[in-house]
């Protein structure tokens, strides 16, 4: 990030025309310092970093780093602190944004239609483009394949089904498993438009929020199928040894079910009330500091490593590609985890890309405990969590 005096760049310039093509043996022009969020995959992006470092006449530094706004703040005033960061989770972003740290995306740098739709809307704070779309994740319906012969349609058939026999488990107390049954009856958690959250719309507890929430007591009071004991470990757990037909994760279960010999296959969620059961979309985000001094070049790497290091990043990390037409590609349509999961994915939406979604999260699982618990009723439970959420919002934004 550091700014080079007139001098400097014209002795750059000569000394690149003298030496025309030194390549590695030459010093590059300048540097872009970047972090990424993404350990597995550090090596795979400084690969990519020096392929567009050596054509551009950069040295890009990739740096591991799960930095907080905090220490990026300090950092970007540093002489060697970081132009961007590659690959954070979107729903971090808003925070950097409120905290002045962001470049605005250019306008013509890419275009929203190449992406999937989940993760161009993660990429928006206050209906104003910060990032661009990395790879995207998602959660979808894992079955004992010895257990289960045929995935009914519907979660209301398959909640039949897994309580007469082999069951189905995940950790339903928490905001992340809950949602498609919130959206799919016409709950929200804040409204949306035009890129932008009103955080002060909570649709938690509106008539379709009420009866998701009824269907989910009745997870654990009718159906005897989960507790407020079943965390998502134990859940993972249960599944993995062949005691739960079925169980709602992640493409980083995989492995984990692969190794333990664990007979499974994954598709994409049957629906709930007569729609698509709607499932958080995490999507890794890159953004570029608003103190970098080398911010057309920032994101013109960023997007050398969306349009060339998509598969890359997938050999690397299993990371499934935000960009539409790396989804088509071969390798990646020959794996029956990867293309259920990118089903799924297009019936998907990020959670609100928000600092007040953090607020969310235990009173979420603290209402949901209580309702199972019968010490509120559903009605009672959503109408507590969207006063609670709201008070917690205000005192949030008190200080502001």
């Amino acid at each position: 990030m550091k700014k080079k005096s007139m001098a400097v760049c014209m002795a750059c310039v000569l000394a690149a025309s003298v030496c025309g093509g030194c390549g590695a043996s030459g010093e590059a022009d300048t540097k872009l310092t970047v972090w990424t969020n993404m350990n597995v995959e550090a090596d795979t992006i400084q690969q990519y970093a020096n392929e567009w470092g050596e054509a551009n006449g950069y040295e890009v530094e990739v740096i591991h780093q799960s930095p907080s706004v905090q220490q990026f703040a300090q950092a970007v005033n540093s002489e060697d602190g970081p132009d961007a960061v590659v690959g954070i989770p979107n729903d971090q972003l808003a925070d950097y944004v409120n905290a002045g740290l962001t470049a605005e995306v250019p306008a013509e740098l890419y275009s929203d239609s190449d992406f999937s739709e989940a993760a161009i809307w993660a990429c928006y704070v206050d209906g104003i483009r910060y990032a661009v779309p990395l790879s995207v994740e998602t959660t979808a319906l894992f079955y004992n394949t010895e257990l289960v012969s045929e995935v009914p349609e519907t979660w209301e058939e398959l909640v039949e089904q897994a309580a007469a026999d082999g069951g189905v488990q995940f950790d339903a107390t928490s905001i992340y498993y809950d949602l498609g049954f919130v959206r799919a009856c016409g709950g929200y958690i804040f409204s949306y438009e035009n890129g932008a959250y009103d955080v002060s719309d909570i649709g938690l507890a509106n008539e379709g929020g009420v009866q998701a929430y009824e269907f989910i007591n009745d997870l654990c009071n009718k159906y005897g199928l989960l507790s407020a004991d079943v965390t998502a470990d134990i859940a993972r757990s249960n599944f993995q040894n062949g005691q739960t037909a079925y169980y709602i994760g992640g493409p980083w279960d995989i492995d984990g079910f692969t190794s333990a010999g664990t007979p499974f296959a994954v598709t994409e969620m049957p629906t709930f009330h007569g729609q698509p059961f709607v499932t958080p979309v995490g999507t890794q985000v890159s953004f570029v500091s608003n103190q970098s001094d080398s911010q057309e070049k920032a994101w013109e790497f960023i997007m050398y490593l969306v349009d060339n290091g998509a598969m890359g990043m997938y050999e690397a990390g299993d990371r499934i590609p935000a960009k539409l037409a790396d989804q088509e590609n071969e390798e990646i349509q020959q794996n029956e985890y990867s293309k259920a999961f990118i089903a799924q994915i297009n019936n998907g939406e990020p959670m609100p890309t928000v600092s007040e979604m953090g607020q969310l999260w235990d009173i979420h699982t603290n209402n949901i405990r209580s309702m199972w618990t019968g010490e509120l009723t559903p009605q009672e439970a959503a109408e507590n969590m969207v006063t609670q959420l709201k008070e917690a919002v205000e005192l949030m934004n008190s200080g502001k």
